[in-house]
């Protein structure tokens, strides 16, 4: 099963929150939503952080905290652990060689049509859509995504 350190990483709304906690309960492991982590810690959910400071103020921040979830589960003894990163958290700072360094990066590969209609239901909840096309933000970022250790289409 989930041993050590697996981070999900794909588009937003592919699922990587949902099936990260599915897993992490089948496995007995602990489940980090890093998009919580972030709320934790400035008092504001991700995606208003995000539309309010901006987004390099915003990948700043995420990737400060990415090292603390890191830093905590080697303290903690390298438990077992899921954690579900932001849509944009293996693009940015060398997020992805840290994930990859530590860990087992999961790419959660949801059809993009799938994507497409949940972000429809929440528009706010992306703000970086009100100026990016998210065809094309998707396409500027799977090569990120094709990165990972393995692939899963749920």
């Amino acid at each position: 099963m989930t041993t050590g350190l697996v981070f999900y990483i794909g588009f937003m709304a592919c699922g990587k929150s949902t099936l990260g906690e599915q897993d992490a309960g089948k496995a007995g492991a602990r489940f980090t939503d890093l998009d919580k982590v972030i709320e934790e810690n400035t008092g504001k959910p991700a995606w208003q952080l995000l539309a309010e400071k901006g987004e390099k103020a915003f990948r700043n921040i995420e990737s400060r905290l990415l090292r603390q979830v890191v830093e905590k589960w080697m303290e903690d003894g390298k438990p077992s652990q899921i954690v579900a990163c932001g849509g944009g958290t293996p693009c940015f700072h060398g997020n992805l060689d840290l994930m990859k360094s530590y860990g087992h990066v999961v790419f959660i590969d949801t059809p993009l049509e799938t994507i497409l209609e949940r972000i429809a239901l929440h528009p706010e909840k992306w703000p970086l859509l009100k100026d990016n096309d998210p065809v094309v933000l998707y396409g500027s970022r799977r090569k990120w995504y094709e990165k990972a250790d393995e692939q899963r289409v749920p």
